[in-house]
Parts: C-alpha cells; sequence; structure tokens
C-alpha cells in the first residue's frame, strides 16, 4: 500500500514537473556580447519568448557574472525573479569561475529531486560544450540563447534548438526617409578622411549605426549595390576587381588636400590612427595603470576595462580609440603582446620602467607618429605635422626635439 502510494506520488510529481524549465544565464557573455552591436539586454523579451517556445514553467532562474556591469540590468533581473552569483572580472580566471559556477548548479539540478525537463543556456561560450552532452544524456532538452558574433558554432548545433537574441529583437521598420538619412550620415562619417571605402564597410556601418534595423528591413534585401544604384545623388558605386568600393558622386575638394590631413590619411595606412591628445595622453596613462597592478591582461580585456571605466565617469573614449592608442603603444614599443590565436586574446606587457614611465611613453608615441609621417613620401613639414598630430602649430619645435632624440628613444 506505501509502495504504491509513493509511486503515485512520484508518478504525480514527475508529472508536475514534465514541462518545467531552468535558466542559467551567463552575464558576461550574453549581456556585453549585445552591447557590443549597440543592442540593450531585455530580459523580458527573453522570458516572453522562452515560454512561449516550451509552453512551460519556468521554476529555475539563475544568473552568473559581474553585477557592476549594469545596475540597472540587475535590478531589471531581479524584478523577473533571478538569483544573481557574482563573479567580478579581475582576471581571465574570474571568467572560469563564473563558467564553473555555471556547471556545478547545474549539475546539483539532476541531484536535487526536482525534475527539470527543460534547461536553457543563456551562453555562447563552448566551454559549455560538455554540460551540453551531460544534460542531453539523461533526457534533457538543452536550449541554447545568445549573440551571433560570440556564439561557438559548435556549441550552438549541438542543443536541441539555439536561439540567436538579436532574431527575436523587435526592429521598426525604417522610412524612406530615415534609411536615407542613415545613408547620407553614414558616407559622410566614413568618407570624412578617405576618398573611398568598401562597400560592405558602409553596410557594416549603417547596420551598427542603426542597431540592426537596416539589416532586418526591407531595404537590406537583394544586392546591396543595387540599393546603393538607387541613390546616385548621395554615392557613386565603383568596383576593382572583385571588390566595390562607394564614394561622393562629385569630389568636393577643387583645392589641393591640406598637408595635415594627407599626413593623417597616410598614418591611418600604416594602423596608425590619429587620437586627439587628450583622449591617447588619458589612455596611455590608464593602460600603463593596470599593467603596473596587474600580473597579465589580454589585448580585448583591457580595452574593455577601460572603456567601462570612461563610461562610468562619463567620458566620451571610445574602443575604436582605445584600440588606436594601444596599436601606436605597441609601435613605439611602449608595449609588446605574447603569441596568440588573436591580437585580441593576446597577453600585453609593458615594455618601460623607472618613475617617468608615464611621460616616456608619451614621447615614444609621439615619436612613432613622428617617424611614420617621416616615412611618407610628402615633404615634411613640422608646423603642418604638429597640425596633424596635435592640431595645433606650436608644437613644430617640440616635434623637432622629438626628431632630435630618436636615437635615445630606440626609434
Amino acid at each position: 500500500m506505501s509502495t504504491q502510494s509513493n509511486k503515485q506520488d512520484s508518478s504525480s510529481n514527475s508529472s508536475s514537473s514534465a514541462n518545467d524549465v531552468a535558466i542559467l544565464l551567463d552575464l558576461d557573455n550574453l549581456v556585453i556580447g549585445a552591447k557590443q552591436i549597440n543592442l540593450s539586454f531585455d530580459i523580458k523579451l527573453v522570458l516572453d519568448h522562452i515560454k512561449k517556445l516550451t509552453n512551460g514553467r519556468i521554476v529555475l532562474r539563475h544568473s552568473y557574472g559581474d553585477w557592476r556591469q549594469d545596475q540597472q540590468l540587475m535590478r531589471d533581473l531581479a524584478t523577473a525573479g533571478f538569483v544573481t552569483q557574482s563573479a567580478i572580472r579581475l582576471n581571465n580566471f574570474s571568467k572560469n569561475l563564473a563558467d564553473m559556477q555555471i556547471v556545478v548548479d547545474t549539475m546539483e539540478t539532476l541531484l536535487d529531486g526536482h525534475q527539470y525537463s527543460t534547461y536553457v543556456l543563456m551562453t555562447g561560450d563552448r566551454d559549455f560544450t560538455p554540460l551540453v552532452q551531460a544534460l542531453r544524456k539523461r533526457g534533457k532538452q538543452v536550449i541554447g540563447l545568445g549573440v551571433r558574433h560570440t556564439t561557438s558554432q559548435s556549441f550552438a548545433s549541438l542543443c536541441d534548438q539555439y536561439i540567436y537574441y538579436e532574431e527575436i529583437v523587435p526592429t521598426p521598420q525604417l522610412s524612406e526617409t530615415e534609411v536615407e538619412a542613415l545613408l547620407n550620415n553614414s558616407l559622410q562619417q566614413l568618407l570624412n578622411t578617405e576618398e573611398h571605402v568598401r562597400a560592405s564597410v558602409l553596410k557594416q556601418h549603417m547596420s551598427d549605426s542603426s542597431k540592426g534595423a537596416f539589416d532586418k528591413s526591407h531595404h537590406a534585401e537583394g544586392s546591396f549595390r543595387k540599393f546603393l544604384e538607387r541613390y546616385p545623388h548621395l554615392v557613386r558605386v565603383e568596383q576593382v576587381e572583385t571588390t566595390i568600393y562607394v564614394t561622393r558622386p562629385e569630389k568636393k575638394e577643387t583645392q589641393p588636400t591640406p598637408l595635415h590631413v594627407r599626413y593623417r590619411r597616410g598614418l591611418k595606412k600604416q594602423r596608425l590612427r590619429v587620437v586627439k591628445r587628450e583622449t591617447r595622453f588619458t589612455v596611455i596613462k590608464d593602460m600603463i595603470r593596470h599593467l603596473t597592478t596587474s600580473d597579465q591582461a589580454r589585448w580585448r580585456e583591457l580595452i574593455d576595462t577601460l572603456h567601462e571605466e570612461y563610461k562610468s565617469k562619463e567620458k566620451k573614449i571610445s574602443k575604436n580609440a582605445i584600440n588606436a592608442v594601444f596599436l601606436l603603444a605597441r609601435r613605439a614599443q611602449v608595449i609588446r603582446t605574447l603569441k596568440a590565436k588573436s591580437l585580441s586574446t593576446a597577453p600585453v606587457l609593458l615594455e618601460l620602467e623607472g618613475q617617468k614611465v608615464v611621460q616616456d611613453a608619451i614621447m615614444r608615441c609621439d615619436a612613432a607618429y613622428v617617424k611614420g609621417i617621416l616615412e611618407l613620401a610628402d615633404e615634411f613639414d613640422e608646423e603642418e605635422a604638429a597640425v596633424a598630430l596635435y592640431y595645433e602649430p606650436q608644437f613644430a619645435r617640440y616635434l623637432k626635439t622629438l626628431i632630435k632624440n630618436f636615437e635615445r628613444l630606440g626609434m
């Protein structure tokens, strides 16, 4: 009698949890990935989509990661019933710690007596591949959700179903007026210092500027070249071999391009984009501060860290500007990178030491710019070079001093 009762209870529990769902959210992977493509992360949107998809009851809601990155998001998660386990990113091990917490908590749910039929892993990290295999081996349905550019395809293909966050975000359709304004603004920004750019770069810029709205509009359907050809008053399409370029329909410059503009363009071709003085001084100083207090920092992680600091202090310094200063500092032998699969994951080491590290670093970076200008085919003019690098001609005397000290600086 007792055994039959237990069987009935067990059957009842199994039936009641047949559609129960457990959600585990990797904040660092998904939320940061969404920010990188200018999308805000809407947890309510995600939960509504999962409920419709599974037709189940979301019982467990856990999130893991650095709670400091977005206070509003933390409030939204708490309102949505999530329990957040903090794993503040101090180094690459902190990321591994959050991953381990997700794996341990997931495996514990298999032992706690509550049977979840579906696990939603909100991440695109391939490190979770063994976890997916373990869950599916136990008869669980695994749904993955992440941002396309941070998602490992091997991880996504192993899930029973994988959802790209970009595809569930509702996007308003752009009107004809709006798409023309978007095209014009993108052309102005890209052709500000360039005579022409690849059509693929223009398309990506329009996508980023519209936060993906252009990609989801009917304007993006079919050939991008045919789209551009509908606006001959804004853009001219040129094809060189297999590459398509865009430029303005008429050249606005009736007079020779100023020498300082040619200097900046020449430096950019050498991957030495000129960043304004105040910005590059700030980035150099903060880069050195982090490298002298951290055992090992990686290129992309250090860029992300500085960007978050500037954002919290309301300093408008973009990741592109930070990356440009890093490339300059590497050329100037202020920093060096160790071998890695890509530059973004390469460890960064400080090459300088002493009590005047920041001052020496700034001079070395300025000298790298000047050396790049001297390598150009154009004639060298100190005042024009000063305008190119400092936007003010009175720095010409300083540049002359730099040239005299090239040997001391190792340039």
